[in-house]
């Protein structure tokens, strides 16, 4: 009898072993979800706005001094289909690939153009996209290298035909990478000309912001520049140059902007939109 307890006694620890080895391993595999959802979290945030470079119905404004943000929209596919089949059709009559997962151009320069512009002018870019214009008054005065970089771009038509790559509903609206893929550029980068701290954060970059993107290092902008079309958008830190101001046309903004994606942080987003043409004039 001894012995049979005895061996019921170390069957019952060698099980109480077994069920603490396994709560164990249950308690350190949730450990370890969890740090990944975390890491996964963390990395999305980093990757804002930089679109892997070497770097958010829509409503009507004319101002920027009217608040005004893209309202977030689910497309069926079918809808999704057709409003590409549109914007598809546009910009092939306007000379575009029929594929917006062409590279539309491979211009590159080994350094940053010189400064041309006049610094004491108001530059007036008008975007035309296939859904229509809008137009962005640039801050020549306060962002002069951005702005002279933008229109040295623009008037070497480096942005024909460049797509929308990266929209997140509510946030922004992402473009200026021929490649379409969020890591091409000119083959430079600029200075930074970072806006200072908004006396309320929330408003840093107010609706219908034009700033450079970047990969989160310093001066490391080049082409590529997003739109502020919501909330997120506004409230970013001022860490990307500020170089415009959308003064007519938001509404293209934030159609643009309700026709992204939530999902893996806006790339690609419902429907792909194209810049067709950018034109500089002064006033």
């Amino acid at each position: 009898m001894p012995t049979d307890k005895r061996a019921r006694q170390r069957e019952g620890r060698e099980q109480r072993l077994q069920a603490e080895a396994k709560s164990t391993k249950r308690r350190t595999l949730i450990r370890r979800g969890i740090i990944v959802v975390v890491a996964i979290v963390v990395v999305g945030s980093i990757w804002l706005l930089k679109g892997g470079s070497s770097s958010p119905s829509s409503s009507t404004t004319t101002s920027p001094g009217q608040s005004s943000s893209a309202t977030s929209t689910t497309l069926s596919n079918s809808q999704a289909k057709a409003d590409q089949a549109k914007a598809d059709k546009v910009s092939v009559a306007a000379g575009c690939p029929a594929s917006t997962k062409t590279t539309v151009n491979n211009l590159t320069w080994p350094t940053a153009p010189a400064m041309t512009i006049d610094k004491a002018k108001t530059y007036l870019a008008t975007i035309t996209t296939d859904l229509g214009p809008f137009v962005v008054t640039l801050n020549a005065a306060s962002a002069p290298t951005t702005v002279n970089n933008f229109v040295f771009l623009a008037q070497k038509g480096y942005y024909h035909c460049v797509i929308f790559h990266r929209v997140i509903p509510g946030f922004m609206d992402q473009t200026g990478d021929p490649t379409g893929t969020g890591t091409g550029g000119p083959g430079y980068t600029i200075t930074d000309e970072n806006p200072p701290k908004a006396s309320n954060p929330a408003q840093q970059y107010p609706l219908g912001s034009v700033a450079m993107a970047n990969t989160g290092s310093a001066n490391s902008g080049g082409s590529q520049f997003f739109i502020v079309a919501g909330s997120q958008g506004e409230s970013l830190p001022n860490t990307y140059a500020l170089f415009g101001q959308v003064t007519s046309g938001l509404s293209i903004v934030n159609t643009i902007n309700a026709q992204g994606s939530t999902a893996n942080n806006g790339v690609p987003p419902l429907v792909t939109h194209r810049i067709l043409s950018i034109t500089i004039a002064t006033q």
